[in-house]
């Protein structure tokens, strides 16, 4: 690997667990020697060096009512990149998860003649098999992180390398459990429970109003419970209220964050503390998303939730194949983690599963045992490493 020309990168990340992942690749990448780097891009990735073709936030939809509505937008962001690989003539381009948008730029590159090396995979298997064998016609080389998914994605033609998941590498929390308990202002004996409604404003609106009213039930009789509510996305308190959500006031003196407070239920709003949260909580509610993951990763009991809308719900009944949603349920191949979804996805429910791990440290253990089997399968640190490395070995096989 002693090339010293600049090797150039088209990337795309349409999401902020994707623009974190790409940008410790990105890093990686660095170290191998000189490159630039463009692209669709987060603040990661600009962090990292990489410039802004689109910005990731044009992508940031969810459900399939709501990428209609967005359809002008991202068609517009299709385009760019498409006029943009013309321009740039890039050696590769990575795409990095987020199959809505990808699964369009990735053929368009193809066409284009550029390789293309596709990054965290998309979950065909939740979804559309056949769309495994799809990918080998324009995907050079598959970077999954998920163990089961290499034998998969080769049985459908798609030249798949397991690299481990990039979790491993930087799961750790912002401050350790003291030091958050002394900035939120409580004591030792506080049961923290970590709500995480995710970090698009539609998951927000959808899941924090039930997530506080599931914890305003909770909190009667146990006046030592603290709701905590990590701002993860850019979303700050000013969107909170917007949302409708609840009404937020400063926090008192020396503390931080800002007080939430939705028809008699109470949460802490804190920002940059996300993993510190799911570290230390008693328990979490969770969006299913990456976050489940991550709360899984430390051993925290939680319970997976989500939302859609009622046609989104109904589409996605008849495409998805899988018994659950949550991935860590579906890294331990059986539910390590309860799912409240859709209709039962009620403030109800959602206390009732909570319950057990409030109340009885025997029920926490155990779940917090039966946890382990997520990271146990995961593989070990170094995901970034290993992709940047089959970054450079495709370039390098297309330059010989």
């Amino acid at each position: 690997m002693g090339r010293t020309s600049e090797r150039r990168i088209l990337i795309v990340a349409g999401e902020p667990s994707g623009d974190a992942h790409a940008a410790r690749m990105v890093q990686a990448l660095g170290a191998l020697g000189p490159c630039r780097v463009r692209g669709v891009t987060g603040p990661a990735l600009e962090r990292a060096g990489a410039e802004r073709v689109v910005d990731m936030r044009d992508l940031a939809v969810i459900g399939f009512s709501a990428v209609l509505r967005r359809l002008p937008r991202v068609l517009r962001a299709l385009r760019r990149v498409a006029d943009e690989a013309r321009r740039f003539r890039p050696d590769v381009a990575v795409l990095v998860d987020s199959p809505g948008f990808n699964f369009r730029v990735g053929p368009a590159l193809r066409r284009q003649g550029v390789r293309v090396l596709y990054y965290i995979a998309p979950q065909v298997w939740a979804w559309h098999p056949e769309r495994a064998r799809a990918m080998g016609r324009w995907v050079d080389r598959l970077a999954v992180v998920f163990p089961f998914e290499e034998s998969l994605f080769r049985e459908a033609g798609v030249d798949a390398r397991f690299v481990g998941h990039p979790l491993l590498e930087t799961l750790a929390p912002e401050v350790d459990a003291a030091t958050l308990r002394a900035e939120l202002g409580l004591d030792a004996r506080a049961r923290i429970v970590g709500l995480l409604p995710g970090s698009r404003r539609q998951e927000i609106a959808a899941h924090l109003p039930i997530l506080l009213e599931a914890t305003g039930r909770l909190a009667a009789g146990r006046r030592d419970l603290a709701p905590v509510v990590p701002l993860a996305g850019g979303t700050t308190p000013a969107d909170i209220e917007r949302l409708g959500v609840g009404t937020v006031s400063p926090a008192p003196p020396g503390v931080r964050g800002w007080a939430l407070a939705r028809n008699g239920a109470r949460a802490l709003l804190v920002e940059g503390r996300t993993r510190s949260v799911q570290a230390a909580a008693t328990a979490c509610a969770v969006a299913s998303g990456t976050a489940t993951l991550e709360t899984a990763l430390f051993g925290t009991p939680l319970v997976v939730v989500y939302r859609v809308g009622a046609l989104n719900y109904a589409i996605a009944r008849r495409l998805i194949r899988l018994r659950h949603v949550g991935l860590p349920n579906i890294v331990a191949g059986e539910e390590v983690a309860p799912e409240r979804l859709q209709r039962d996805f009620t403030a109800a429910r959602v206390a009732e599963a909570l319950e057990p791990w409030l109340d009885d440290p025997a029920a926490r253990a155990a779940q917090s045992a039966r946890l382990a089997t997520v990271r146990s399968r995961l593989g070990t640190p170094g995901a970034s490493a290993r992709t940047a490395e089959l970054v450079v070995e495709l370039i390098e096989r297309g330059a010989a």
